[in-house]
């Protein structure tokens, strides 16, 4: 049995996204037969054991890292931007903690997970007589200028972020380490797979593509709802409301949608922009009685909200590969979203619309054309909904890990 060193800072079996993708992980690796340590942070200490106790994996084993003093009490936020200092101080530890268990165990692969981005690198570079594989890792993606007025004050931390970026790939030597040591790396997206060259410190050989998100194994079993046809059509947007995932575009399209059109839009997701919802609503001459504004809830209500719509909206201006678009079409809703990043990629062209990016305006005026589509052709939209559930059930975690272990484990 091949022991797996794994680095997932974001794990946990009650959230979605990176945190859920860190757990998928971790979980699938164990059930596939190897022997897993797991370093992570402490958020969901106690769910995730519990959550591991009850599936009774003996081989999976969890060491939850803190950082010094009440740190992780001021700085362990995801929706603040404290997360990537604690991030940063988090690996500084990790990385002793990595070293000492690897001098213990011996592992044959060390792999780092979360977070996925190419910029920051990892710590499990410092290993020595171990197989590194680093990602799936995005961070190439860079919002399009055209865009920038739905960032709002934000636009200025986008300008920053491509300096930083830029900037890392010359002078980081954590990243720079990560690239010299691994002897795989793999990418989630086109735009990272060519910053990635861009750097000449990876052998192509050593540089894959993978997108790096699956079904959650919770909705694997879902069996195919056929929905009713109804007058209304209901919109679901699932996120956190950051200036990069879209939500302000989507209600400009929704302003520009034919008077005919009759949808609701339910909002899940909480944020830094959540107390922005109402005013954009009104910005914009929206009714505010089409929309059902939930906020930050549990899971639980968030699977009830994708069983619950007919079409998924999520229009996001910068993602390496979005976890909510396979949550949704686990749940048969077809998509709507942009042509870009992991957008793109994790969406098959049958299973929805993807707006091609043009000018603000245009391109808001496109999403509201796909939203007239699905509201006055079902036909359409139910054929969109049985590709995307057909192609989520091959979208497996199980199928997912099986193919990285396989050809580089």
């Amino acid at each position: 049995m091949k022991k797996v060193l794994l680095s997932a800072y974001a794990c946990s079996p009650i959230r979605g996204s990176e945190p859920g993708n860190g757990w998928s992980w971790a979980t699938t690796l164990a059930q596939s037969g190897f022997e897993v340590w797991c370093i992570t942070n402490i958020e969901d200490q106690q769910a995730t054991t519990d959550e591991c106790n009850r599936l009774n994996l003996k081989n999976l084993h969890f060491v939850f890292v803190n950082i010094s003093g009440r740190l992780d009490e001021y700085l362990l936020n995801t929706d603040s931007k404290t997360i990537y200092l604690h991030y940063y101080l988090w690996r500084q530890r990790a990385s002793k903690v990595a070293k000492n268990l690897h001098d213990i165990h011996h592992f044959d692969v060390a792999h780092h997970v979360t977070f996925g981005s190419l910029q920051q690198g990892t710590f499990l570079w410092k290993l020595n007589d171990v197989k590194i594989v680093f990602g799936p890792v995005g961070g190439g993606q860079k919002a399009l200028p055209q865009f920038k007025e739905y960032f709002g004050s934000s636009w200025k931390f986008e300008i920053l972020r491509d300096v930083v970026s830029r900037v890392s790939l010359v002078f980081s030597s954590e990243l720079g380490n990560t690239l010299r040591k691994a002897d795989v790396v793999l990418v989630t997206n086109s735009d990272t797979q060519e910053m990635v060259r861009k750097t000449k410190l990876l052998k192509e050989d050593k540089l894959h593509f993978i997108i790096d998100n699956a079904v959650p194994k919770r909705m694997e079993q879902n069996v195919y709802v056929n929905r009713e046809d109804k007058q209304k059509l209901r919109l679901l947007w699932v996120g956190r409301m950051l200036p990069r995932k879209g939500l302000k575009l989507v209600f400009h399209a929704l302003s520009l949608v034919d008077k005919s059109v009759d949808y609701s839009l339910t909002i899940v997701g909480g944020g830094e922009q959540f107390h922005l919802v109402e005013d954009w609503i009104r910005e914009y001459g929206l009714d505010m009685s089409r929309f059902n504004i939930l906020g930050q809830v549990a899971f639980e209500q968030v699977i009830k909200s994708y069983q619950d719509a007919d079409a998924f909206i999520f229009c996001s201006l910068r993602d390496s590969c979005p976890a909510q678009l396979n949550e949704a079409m686990a749940y048969g809703l077809p998509i709507i979203t942009l042509d870009i990043h992991g957008s793109s990629l994790s969406v098959p062209e049958n299973c929805g619309i993807k707006v091609k990016p043009l000018s603000a305006g245009q391109t808001a005026n496109k999403i509201a054309e796909a939203i007239g589509k699905f509201h006055d052709n079902p036909e359409f939209r139910k054929s969109c909904s049985e590709n995307a559930f057909q192609y989520a059930k091959q979208n497996t975690w199980k199928n997912k890990v099986s193919h990285v272990t396989e050809r580089f484990y």
